[in-house]
């Protein structure tokens, strides 16, 4: 049997020329979202307190290049090392009408204002390496402290156990605490280690790493190793120890994996390991979350992990290759 209905028309419609009309119809309306999106495109406002360190900047423009590619309008602001400049540049996205707020690595518990005041506008906010806070919609980043375990683990066990270790890190933000907190629970079971910590100046930090460990070398021939809470200090350290031609003594266990750190791991410098990072992925996750929670989807777990890598002269890619992150080791007997 035809089932057959009666348009305004007065002419009878068969259920196949009406799934036509409704398909039509469906078309039409998917066009008009289409047609609405790409003249009111998503406006994303990119916040980071330190844009040039090179991770950061990594993961920044990862996340920028894809939010591009999704046809998003994209502002970044770089806040050069100052924090409130930073805040105020995201309260000014959040008044201009911007849909998202993305932070790299500035802290969030510096930033609560902000956040508050983004969810308060039901502006999502994401971050990458910034901490755990309330009122954010994700944290892209790693298990710091397991990483910090990590290093420090292989640094101990290079030096069986003793001597002197020199701490080089930045206790403000996030995940350089977290990773300091790795760093000492392992750095506890080991009485006949020496640590000295120096909490290095940023911005400043890279000539201030560089000065630190110059006064350090001089004063404390004894020391064995260093561990640096990211790479960026990591160069001026190697340097420092070269000059003092302490290097075949003194070795430099980082965190990070900048492409600048693993060529240092790869040449035979002071530098013998990093754990690395994929930041590329970080940036690109962050934007994946935000456009999510645009959608009204939100991630189970404020706090979105990503897998790392131990990066030593054994394991480092070939110069000019990028590190597989999906097949890479992150431990040294494996």
């Amino acid at each position: 049997m035809t089932d057959k209905s009666t348009a305004r028309t007065g002419r009878p419609v068969t259920m196949a020329r009406a799934a036509a009309m409704l398909a039509s119809t469906a078309l039409v309306s998917g066009l008009l979202v289409c047609a609405a999106a790409a003249q009111n495109p998503v406006k994303l406002g990119v916040v980071s307190v330190n844009y040039n360190s090179p991770s950061i900047q990594q993961q920044t423009d990862a996340a920028i290049d894809l939010a591009k590619e999704k046809g998003w309008d994209v502002e970044l602001f770089d806040g050069q090392g100052d924090q409130v400049a930073t805040n105020n540049a995201a309260m000014a996205f959040i008044d201009r009408g911007f849909d998202a707020i993305l932070n790299t690595a500035s802290a969030n518990p510096q930033m609560t204002a902000v956040i508050d005041y983004a969810a308060e506008k039901n502006v999502p906010f994401v971050s990458t390496f910034s901490g755990l806070v309330p009122n954010i919609v994700a944290d892209i980043g790693s298990n710091n402290t397991a990483d910090g375990v990590i290093s420090a683990t292989e640094l101990a066990g290079r030096i069986e156990g003793r001597g002197h270790v020199v701490k080089l890190n930045w206790t403000v933000l996030p995940a350089l605490v977290e990773r300091d907190r790795g760093f000492h629970a392992v750095m506890a079971g080991f009485p006949e280690i020496e640590v000295t910590e120096i909490e290095v100046k940023v911005p400043g930090q890279v000539d201030d790493a560089y000065a630190q460990m110059n006064n350090l070398l001089l004063a404390n021939p004894d020391i064995s190793a260093v561990w640096t809470g990211w790479d960026e200090l990591s160069a001026p350290a190697a340097r420092a120890i070269e000059q003092a031609g302490m290097q075949d003594k003194v070795f430099i266990a980082s965190m990070d994996g900048i492409a600048q750190t693993v060529d240092l791991i790869r040449s035979g410098s002071p530098v013998e390991l990093t754990v690395a990072y994929d930041v590329d992925r970080m940036g690109t996750t962050a934007v994946e979350v935000i456009e999510d929670a645009l959608e009204g989807t939100l991630p189970v777990s404020k706090i979105v992990t990503l897998k790392p890598c131990l990066i030593t002269e054994d394991t480092a890619p070939p110069k000019g290759e990028g590190i597989d992150f999906a097949n890479c080791k992150l431990f040294s007997g494996e």
